[in-house]
């Protein structure tokens, strides 16, 4: 197996993978803060709260976050793809895209009101909404702002901000389980937390991107009319990501909902290193392919490889340890939780795989067909709610099975979509590296699988204790998991650095 000294990379490609690693571990220190935050609260919430209420909180924040796709325009790529390249780009068109925002969410609220007055949600609920709603329109803004800085590579000051926005949430939460179920203040505090967040990003964009408010709407125009594919892509998939619970609202009760909810709260933590996927690979990308498409395709698929290296283990933890993740985690009220998760914690290591995928279709010039295949994503998940939750709570049962067939629907539309967007990349985008260090980690999963069911007599913590081990035991004796290649990839960057800065 070659090591990335066959890369053709240039002293530049070295130069832009140090600048990734070293914002990535900025990045990264902070992300360990805001999810240890996020942690203590996802795990607090539920088991405060009860199934049933939780389930009414879930409800709302994914009932507001499904209309307010609308607003993410496809900036947030868009940007990363040109504003990297072109700094001076993002003042042109922020402004006319902020204006249009404000317009777009003022038709949300009307749309939103009619349809919880129409299938008649309490007015508790209602209110809950709406707050989740306008936390979602600054979350849009924060988005965009921070990509711009991403694409500048001045990623310090989002660090820290983005600590303190989660103790802003942190504090409301426990406000709200201090002073006895008062939930709005669960939505108000996100809100709170995002005003603050969009002050300090847009003062870090003037200053460090030259950003201005300013209204061009010619190169308003032009901007979304570029982002338009990115932007039905990124609605369609955040769409079907978020109607599962609306569809689970509707086909069983909150309580379900409640269950899934914590279900995802879990498996929603193994989603941690996204933000750096997209803050890391993304301009790294874009540049290497402003260089050459030689360098682009032997940098993905490292990515690639090196992706599937985290995400396939972390899928197996999850999904073989679901029962005594959701016992540690809220109780026994929510032990029916378990089988949601078990098909949640998998499609980890498919999302990882999209999301990358994704980022290459967009530097590729293949947004349209990355559209079509997310809005065949969206009937299918529907489709397959539709058909599963019921099925779900025939077989399974009403404690936790709606929620098993809703999370095996979102499986099925990630495999899906997943496997599409490979296939629009084209072979180049996958070696023999990728598909032997696949291969094995997968042959591992499924050798601990078994294991696991052999193991169903012990209690759920030594179980795991067993898996884990024998998980990492098979991926050494497989060399399943190149260290000594990424260790020469980081050395070769650093030492490239260093003969450059003479030190």
């Amino acid at each position: 197996m070659n090591g990335p000294s066959a890369l053709p990379l240039s002293s530049a490609g070295r130069e832009e993978i140090f600048l990734a690693l070293r914002n990535a571990l900025k990045l990264g220190a902070s992300l360990v803060c805001t999810w240890g935050i996020a942690l203590a609260v996802k795990l607090l919430v539920p088991r405060y709260l009860g199934p049933d209420t939780f389930g009414k909180l879930t409800f709302a924040d994914g009932f507001a976050a499904t209309f307010f796709v609308a607003l993410t325009l496809g900036m947030d790529l868009y940007i990363r793809r040109e504003v990297s390249v072109r700094l001076e780009h993002a003042a042109e068109f922020f402004g006319g895209v902020l204006a249009l925002r404000v317009a777009i969410t003022a038709a949300l609220f009307v749309a939103m009101s009619a349809v919880l007055h129409a299938t008649h949600r309490p007015p508790q609920v209602c209110a809950l909404v709406y707050l989740f709603g306008v936390a979602q329109f600054f979350i849009s803004v924060n988005a965009t702002l921070s990509a711009i800085l991403h694409a500048a590579g001045r990623v310090d000051g989002m660090s820290i901000i983005a600590a303190v926005t989660k103790v802003l949430w942190a504090g409301g939460c426990a406000a709200a389980i201090l002073l006895g179920m008062r939930l709005w203040l669960f939505p108000a505090s996100v809100l709170a937390g995002e005003v603050v967040e969009c002050v300090v990003l847009y003062a870090l964009a003037r200053r460090h991107a030259g950003l201005r408010l300013r209204f061009d709407w010619r190169a308003t125009w032009r901007a979304i009319s570029a982002a338009f594919p990115f932007y039905v892509n990124a609605a369609a998939y955040l769409a079907y990501s978020r109607l599962d619970v609306s569809l689970l609202a509707v086909l069983a009760n909150d309580r379900e909902v409640g269950w899934y909810g914590a279900a995802q709260a879990l498996s929603g933590l193994t989603m941690a290193l996204t933000p750096l996927l997209a803050w890391v690979y993304m301009p790294l990308l874009a540049r290497a392919a402003g260089r050459s498409r030689e360098m682009f395709y032997a940098l993905l698929r490292r990515e690639l490889e090196y992706t599937l290296v985290a995400a396939i283990p972390l899928s197996a933890a999850i999904g073989l340890g679901a029962d005594l993740w959701i016992s540690l985690a809220f109780g026994d009220s929510f032990a029916p939780a378990a089988m949601a998760l078990r098909f949640l914690g998998p499609m980890a290591a498919v999302t990882y795989v999209a999301f990358v995928v994704a980022a290459c279709a967009t530097l590729l010039e293949s947004g349209w067909r990355l559209t079509l295949i997310s809005l065949l994503g969206l009937p299918l998940n529907v489709a397959l709610n539709l058909i599963l939750i019921p099925l779900g709570l025939r077989t399974l049962g009403p404690m936790g099975g709606g929620g098993a067939g809703s999370a095996l629907a979102a499986l099925g539309t990630e495999l899906f979509v997943a496997t599409a967007m490979i296939w629009t990349i084209g072979r180049n985008a996958i070696d023999r590296r990728v598909v032997v260090t696949a291969g094995k980690l997968l042959g591992v999963g499924a050798a601990v699988t078994m294991l696991d069911l052999l193991l169903g007599s012990l209690t759920p913590a030594r179980r795991v204790t067993l898996d884990a081990l024998a998980f990492a035991g098979l991926a050494l004796l497989l060399r399943a998991v190149d260290i000594p290649a990424i260790a020469r990839l980081v050395r070769d960057a650093l030492n490239e650095r260093r003969a450059e800065t003479g030190t």
